[in-house]
């Protein structure tokens, strides 16, 4: 009787003992499995997070690294002095202009207006600038004249000055101007520079740009494009709870 209860006994521990264990590894287990499960969720939400707020590439030709813009000061159409530090906390579009200009002139100042029209409401956040190659023909009422003539008066600012204040603007933008002794025509670069609220110069375009990618670019410096994507994704959510 003893060896059966001797053997009974132990086997009721081994019994015991394989009882027990289930119960001690499972919650171990599934643990492991819950904190996995977790880590994972986290790891996709965070993905998310990276993918939907990365900011879209640039349209313009990237300056890089970015620059800081050399600061000027001149006079506008109506005869107020304007400086480029002074627009601080804005995109500034700077371009290089002359009102007798021939081809590309008139085509970039038509396609500055359809930029401003594309950006609607956010024209506030940037300011569109002109700076003259031509001192002696770009006369103030010659000036207001072009404004007129391309509808931009109110926002293109059209900025002169002598040929000693332009040359050194001129030349910090690697614009190459030269004046035909014979005629008022003037050879210089076409380029338009957009500058980022801090200052810097971040990208540039040739004269046949699109107005929708430069007001696209302007929406990425002054950080417009991620509030309308969030907006979106805020919208879309709400709708979806609905």
């Amino acid at each position: 009787m003893a060896k059966e209860g001797s053997a009974g006994f132990d086997g009721a521990d081994r019994d015991a003992d394989r009882i027990d264990s289930r119960p001690r590894w499972q919650p171990r287990r599934e643990w492991i499995m819950g904190t996995l499960a977790a880590l994972a969720i986290i790891a996709a939400v965070a993905l998310h997070g990276l993918t939907s707020n990365r900011t879209p590439a640039l349209a313009g030709t990237a300056l890089t690294p970015p620059r800081p813009a050399y600061d000027f000061r001149l006079r506008d159409q109506d005869g107020r002095d304007l400086s480029l530090s002074e627009l601080r906390g804005k995109a500034v579009v700077l371009t290089f202009l002359y009102v007798h200009c021939p081809d590309y002139c008139p085509v970039i100042a038509d396609k500055l207006r359809q930029t401003d029209e594309e950006l609607g409401p956010e024209r506030q956040h940037v300011a569109f600038l002109a700076v003259s190659v031509d001192p002696r023909g770009d006369t103030p009422a010659a000036v207001r004249g072009f404004l007129l003539t391309h509808r931009v008066q109110g926002e293109l600012e059209y900025l002169t000055g002598s040929a000693v204040q332009l040359r050194p603007i001129w030349e910090h933008y690697w614009v190459a101007g030269v004046a035909a002794p014979s005629s008022i025509a003037v050879t210089h670069t076409t380029v338009v520079y957009v500058i980022d609220p801090s200052g810097a110069m971040r990208v540039f375009f040739g004269w046949q740009f699109a107005p929708h990618e430069l007001a696209n670019d302007l929406r990425i410096l002054t950080g417009h494009i991620r509030d309308r994507a969030i907006r979106a994704r805020t919208a879309g959510s709400e709708e979806r709870q609905e």
